[in-house]
């Protein structure tokens, strides 16, 4: 492949200098516009000039290079990154600086191109973006002719005539004075473009664009008082942002205005920023985040940094739901995602009410229910970073039965603690960085709503020397195992016993009074006992998790909150008011300087101190004699007491002073069989194993030998473990017998695991001697259709066909298998074992020849045929079906739809022409064919040119009753389809064959 030629003429690039300048100038080294040079160097034709800078392809810069012979990736430096948000620079227009187009001869800087480079720092001016004279931009769409005028000249025609021919470089400027505010802003922008990473450029460029409509708003004239007569005139000309004036370009002047102004903003400090964006929201005051005069999508475009400074500025406008769910109060303020699953997430690790320690720094001391507050706050925890506005949709995932207050709660409580907001999203951030210690939605669908079990509590309070009260059915009011139970659901799982959806919630106050009287008198050995119980439960259920967690201390770093730590209370001073002096919580809060929910959960970590219940007669005496007993009576004791000595249980209860149920009790447990009356007669285990599994001797047997009942052998190897046969003929000697090895294998199989197997091979002996089964029933005195069926049931056991069946008078015989079997069954030895297991009644002799001589009289005796039954619901006669008839009903039928004669059914069903005649008479006079001569026209047509017609056709077709009659038939006689005569092989049924003539 050769290589592009190269321009002859060329021009070198100067320094930040703009791909369509370049163009230009080259255009005009070589004497041509810059439309031609563009179609000679093979560019795209544009509509604008502006996409010479930001719409070629890097395939096009590459060629361009080549041609140019500039260095490759030289041209890259004069085209503008295609990502630069442009934001309202809508029209194609460049700026210019007429002192800069003087030095450099009329070569434009690509710097001008972009939106917010509004001023020249070099000369301190403000740069131009129209024509003086025009009033139009100067480079709006490509320069034809630039050739023929001077460089920096205006080539805009004026309403189709000359072209303007202003010269740029003359234009008047704005000078702005050193230190001046839009220099510095001008110089903010210029060093964001200078680094070599222009990330940060497209944020605060992209942050200016979405501030635009906004700025132009909310900044009066008052706040450009320093700015000087020459830029507050050009922002006072241009027109306020409305429908009609939204894609207008901004000038320089409004331009640098806005950069000034958002500038503190967007590179300032986050105090600054946040005092700059309140002072222009109080031009505009409005509760929204976002200000007034910034819509949706601008809002959404804004840069991460710069959506916190907005919220935090806001934070006092907001309503107090908004502020938490947007985190406004917080150096981690932001805009959630509207995808973002960090609530969902949350919700897995949030309790259904709030954890003790941060219930009591929270919480106001007045004011505000317990319960409430405790369901509320966790709700509220599921806020922030939340993307859904209406709140009810997300607390409803954790408390449906919560009322639409949430809002009037927590600005109530961040009215006279504003912190509490702040401690609430630090905790909601701890939970979504951590994810927490315990997954309380797993412990929430996986926890029983019973933790604990009335014989699981009963033991846990006799182990630790208390009372569990009364069962649930025998209490009248709560009983202390239902307390118990709640108190384990709500230690494991966090759960609201204030839903009234809850399996063990509070039924009326009383009842929640009942409960928090429940928890202070748990003794310190009782609540580790629940603590234990609650570790094993979570062990079954598979949660390697800890049994109780609360978000760190550090969460409240800094913060004034109403409440004191929940370890700051004094003990020991809360015991003695309590326990010794006998007052109640609410004087203990009082005297402490505390809150009752304080003191609640402080006298969890106190315990009730455990009493010495003494009396004979409490579930506590009960349990320990058990507990006794237990150790003393085993299963050693009892087998040598009570088995072998031959002791009676009241005799061992008085030994051991214990109560005699207690004893039986214990017994019970140990798996010792206790008899009520005398002792059962002694079985050996192996001998009885030996007799019923090895020689399969039936348990009636069995009893018989040992003088016992049936059903006692029964129950003894059911306590062995032993499986049962079943009752009835399964368990008979017949069934489970097996024949020697040298006895044939068929006959093996006829007999073994079933009945009458030997008299099936009887009757089967005899029969074969017989030419059919009916002569051979007669002889049997039994019904043939019995014989049928038990020699079919041979057939099956031996799997395989015996004889052939009987035919008119042919009569039936053995098949190998059979003529086998049958001299097995001949041998003394096997004859020897049929007449031991026949009974004389079931045994016949073998026929003589005169029976067999008469047999076979009477077989080859054929009966006169009856008439045939007639169809069932079709109106024609019946007639008997031969192959031949089946034949030619299955090429009718294949031809239904049309008449056939004679010939053409011969040749395609291969039939002789007399059988087919013969059949199509008998169908015709029993209604299932209709026929016609074949007409004069089709009879005198086909006669050949020198010969006569010949013989007349005659055409025939099935009726519909013949059709309904011929298809039943073939239904019915299906299996004769497959053996045809042999003339018609050469096809399939009702086809034609290969060599057939027609007519």
């Amino acid at each position: 492949m050769t290589a592009p030629r190269v321009l002859p003429l060329r021009v070198a690039p100067l320094p930040g200098e703009s791909l369509d300048s370049w163009l230009e100038a080259l255009g005009r080294r070589s004497g041509l516009s810059l439309p031609a040079l563009m179609d000679i160097l093979r560019l795209p034709r544009v509509l604008t000039t502006r996409l010479l800078v930001t719409g070629l392809e890097p395939d096009v810069l590459r060629n361009l290079e080549r041609v140019t012979d500039l260095p490759e990736g030289r041209l890259d430096a004069l085209v503008l990154d295609p990502n630069l948000p442009w934001g309202p620079q809508r029209q194609p227009r460049c700026c210019f600086c007429p002192k800069c187009l003087k030095e450099r001869e009329g070569h434009w800087l690509l710097r001008w191109w972009l939106p917010w480079v509004f001023a020249c720092t070099t000369h301190q001016v403000l740069l131009h973006d129209l024509c003086p004279r025009c009033h139009t931009a100067p480079r709006r769409h490509l320069p034809r002719g630039n050739h023929l005028h001077p460089p920096a000249t205006c080539l805009r025609r004026i309403r189709s005539g000359p072209v303007c021919g202003t010269d740029l470089t003359t234009a008047p400027s704005t000078v702005l004075p050193a230190g001046h505010a839009l220099l510095q802003a001008q110089h903010w922008i210029d060093d964001l473009l200078d680094r070599h990473d222009l990330a940060e450029a497209h944020t605060v460029f992209s942050d200016l664009n979405a501030c635009t409509s906004w700025l132009q708003r909310a900044i009066r004239t008052t706040d450009l008082e320093d700015l000087g007569t020459a830029v507050v005139e050009g922002w006072m000309r241009q027109p306020p942002p409305s429908l009609q004036t939204r894609l207008q370009a901004l000038s320089p002047a409004v331009r640098g205005i806005i950069a000034h102004i958002v500038r503190p903003v967007l590179a300032g400090t986050d105090a600054e920023a946040i005092d700059a964006i309140r002072r222009l929201r109080q031009q505009q005051p409005t509760a929204s985040p976002a200000p007034r005069g910034m819509d949706f999508h601008q809002w959404r475009r804004l840069s991460a940094p710069a959506h916190r400074r907005f919220l935090r500025a806001a934070d006092s406008d907001m309503r107090s739901l908004d502020r938490l769910r947007l985190r406004s109060a917080t150096p981690h303020a932001g805009h959630p995602a509207v995808s973002s699953p960090l609530s969902t997430d949350r919700l897995r690790h949030v309790p259904q009410v709030l954890w003790p320690g941060w219930t009591v720094r929270l919480m106001p001391h007045a004011g505000i229910d317990e319960d409430y507050f405790r369901a509320m706050a966790c709700a509220l925890l599921l806020l922030p970073r939340e993307p859904q506005r209406t709140p009810r949709e997300v607390t409803d995932r954790l408390h449906p039965y919560l009322s639409g207050t949430m809002a009037v709660v927590l600005r109530r409580i961040t009215r006279m603690h504003p912190d509490v907001l702040i401690a609430l999203c630090r905790l909601a951030d701890h939970l979504d960085e951590h994810q927490g210690a315990i997954d309380y939605q797993r412990r929430r669908d996986l926890v029983p709503p019973e933790p604990i079990s009335y014989e699981a509590w009963k033991q846990l309070c006799f182990a630790t020397g208390t009372q569990p009260g009364e069962s649930l059915s025998q209490s009248a009011q709560t009983p202390r195992i239902v307390q118990a139970q709640r108190y384990l659901h709500h230690l494991l799982t966090g759960s609201d016993l204030a839903d009234p959806a809850h399996p063990l919630a509070w039924q009326s106050a009383r009842d929640r009074s009942r409960y928090l009287a429940f928890l202070p008198t748990l003794t310190l050995d009782q609540r580790h006992a629940l603590h234990t119980h609650a570790r094993a439960l979570l062990d079954r259920l598979g949660i390697a998790e800890a049994l109780t967690w609360e978000p760190p201390e550090q969460c409240a770093a800094g913060l004034s909150l109403p409440g004191r730590p929940l370890t700051d209370i004094n003990l020991d001073a809360l015991k003695h008011i309590v326990f010794a002096e006998q007052r109640t919580p609410r004087e203990a809060a009082r005297e402490l300087g505390t809150t009752i929910t304080h003191v609640r959960f402080g006298l969890e970590r106190i315990g009730a101190e455990p009493q010495e219940w003494t009396s004979r007669h409490s579930p506590l005496a009960s349990w320990r004699l058990r507990k006794r007993a237990q150790t003393i009576l085993t299963a050693e004791f009892f087998e040598r007491e009570y088995t072998q000595q031959g002791k009676a249980l009241a005799q061992i209860a008085k030994e051991v002073d214990l109560p005699r149920g207690i004893v039986i009790e214990q017994a019970n447990a140990v798996g010792l069989t206790i008899y009520y009356s005398r002792r059962p007669v002694p079985i050996d285990e192996n001998w009885l194993r030996e007799q019923y599994l090895t020689r399969k001797r039936s348990t009636y047997d069995i009893a018989q030998e040992i003088g016992t009942e049936d059903e006692t052998v029964r129950r003894r190897l059911r306590r062995l473990g032993v499986p049962l046969r079943p009752q009835g003929v399964h368990s008979r000697t017949v069934i489970t017998a097996k024949l020697d090895r040298s006895v044939p294998r068929d006959v093996r199989a006829a007999v073994e695991a079933t009945l009458h197997g030997w008299l099936r091979l009887h009757r089967f002996q005899i029969a074969m001697a017989f030419p059919n089964l009916a002569t051979a029933s007669a002889y049997l005195a039994c019904e043939r259709k019995a014989l049928t069926t038990q020699f079919k049931r041979l057939e099956t056991d031996i799997g395989h066909t015996l004889y052939y069946r009987s035919v008119q008078t042919r009569p039936h015989r053995p098949t190998l298998r059979g003529h086998s079997l049958l001299q097995a069954l001949a041998r003394p030895q096997i004859q020897k074992l049929m007449n031991d297991a026949l009974t004389p009644d079931q045994i016949r002799p073998q026929p003589d020849a005169a029976s067999l001589a008469e047999a076979k009289a009477a077989a080859r005796r054929r009966r006169p045929r009856g008439p045939l039954a007639p169809f069932d619901g079709i109106a024609v006669e019946r007639i008997r079906i031969h192959q031949e008839t089946l034949t030619l009903l299955n090429d009718l039928l294949s031809h239904a739809d049309e008449e056939s004669y004679g010939a053409q059914i011969h040749a395609r069903t291969g039939l002789s022409q007399g059988t087919v005649s013969d059949q199509l008479r008998r169908l015709q006079r029993a209604g299932w064919l209709t026929s016609r001569p074949e007409d004069d026209v089709s009879w005198r047509t086909r006669a050949p040119a020198t010969r006569g017609p010949g013989r007349r056709r005659t055409y025939h077709a099935l009726t519909p009753e013949g059709r309904r009659a011929a298809e039943h038939e073939l239904q019915q006689r299906s299996t004769q389809l497959t053996s045809l005569p042999a003339a018609a092989a050469g096809s399939e049924i009702g086809g034609m064959p290969h060599s057939a003539p027609i007519g």
